[in-house]
């Protein structure tokens, strides 16, 4: 298993926005994603509608086994949940000798179930935070185009150092909108400071606001929305990145995706696969690239072709044209 924590120690960048809907693309895939919340103001099952029966206090604190305090939220898609009694699991954990290191070795008793894991990080230098920091890998760091919240990565490289443990693997720019010519700036500054970290922006998009608040992933509230794009676009990246390769067969797409009922507000348990995953069919996921016949309607140059996460996406490498759609429709 492969653990990625999603952090910046700014607040209101999109941290769990990021979290469920990478998470959730990677399950679309045909990846067994597990999603962790070590915020105690647990919005990662608000995100997600779904009530967990138990959360991670109980493993922290209680010595749960994890396997017993997992929501199924989606298939493929467990997650390990978070609430206010995590505020007081702190100071309680704090009187253990092992206290930075008990949440990677909690995370270890379920890692053959799992090809990645994220955790979804809160805006503090907390003991919940500095364990997710030793339990990964992997840094994923969501950042507003704003000057505050770049001062944010600043920040969590130093405290990266004094830890001794993951390496930022990509900064994802986000809420950045391009009618601001400060924006513009500041994400080229951001991508001459970190070179070769920097992934392509997510884009302001109500849709993503109103997917969290309803309790659903943007593929599910509108998948014809720029916000899904975006994030489709960051799931490819992200499984390129870190070699992510699927093995279970990916859920079948359905005509109304974008049309499906919010994800009921009751409690789920968790029901643990019954057949290996060695037994399970590995799902296909081609990535095609290439050069189409039709005429770009700016510069008449021919128009290259990419699909990814259910997406296909003609654009001009000359006057930066883009056009979207869904493998099954055509996006209004």
């Amino acid at each position: 298993m492969r653990t990625v924590a999603v952090t910046n120690l700014k607040g209101g960048v999109g941290k769990t926005t990021t979290t469920v809907n990478v998470g959730a693309g990677l399950a679309l895939k045909g990846l067994r994603v597990l999603l962790v919340d070590v915020d105690a103001q647990g919005n990662l099952a608000t995100a997600l509608g779904v009530l967990p029966l138990r959360t991670l206090y109980e493993v922290l604190v209680d010595g749960k086994a994890v396997a017993q305090c997992l929501v199924r939220a989606r298939p493929n898609l467990d997650l390990l949940a978070a609430d206010a009694t995590l505020m007081n699991a702190q100071p309680l954990m704090t009187q253990r000798p092992d206290w930075a290191y008990l949440l990677g070795r909690a995370l270890k008793t379920v890692a053959s179930q799992y090809d990645v894991a994220l955790i979804d990080c809160s805006a503090s230098l907390s003991v919940m935070n500095m364990g997710a920091l030793l339990a990964a890998q992997d840094v994923l760091v969501p950042t507003a185009v704003e000057h505050l919240a770049l001062r944010g990565i600043e920040l969590l490289q130093e405290q990266l150092a004094r830890v001794g443990s993951g390496t930022i693997r990509c900064i994802v720019p986000t809420m950045f909108d391009s009618r601001q010519r400060q924006a513009h700036e500041l994400l080229l500054q951001l991508q001459g400071r970190y070179a070769g970290l920097v992934t392509e922006p997510i884009r302001v998009n109500v849709r993503l606001s109103e997917a969290s608040a309803q309790g659903r992933t943007i593929y599910e509230h509108d998948p014809r929305s720029r916000g899904a794009l975006d994030y489709a676009q960051l799931v490819e990246h992200v499984s390129t990145l870190l070699g992510l390769q699927p093995t279970v067969a990916a859920p079948a797409a359905t005509p109304n995706a974008g049309l499906a009922d919010p994800a009921p507000q009751r409690p789920r348990k968790y029901i643990p696969d019954s057949e290996p995953a060695a037994a399970k069919p590995a799902a296909e996921t081609p990535l095609f690239h290439g050069t189409t016949h039709e005429p770009c309607p700016g510069c008449r140059q021919p128009l290259q072709q990419a699909v990814m996460a259910g997406y296909r996406i003609r654009y001009c490498d000359h006057c930066h044209y883009k056009r979207q759609e869904l493998v099954q429709g055509v996006r209004r």
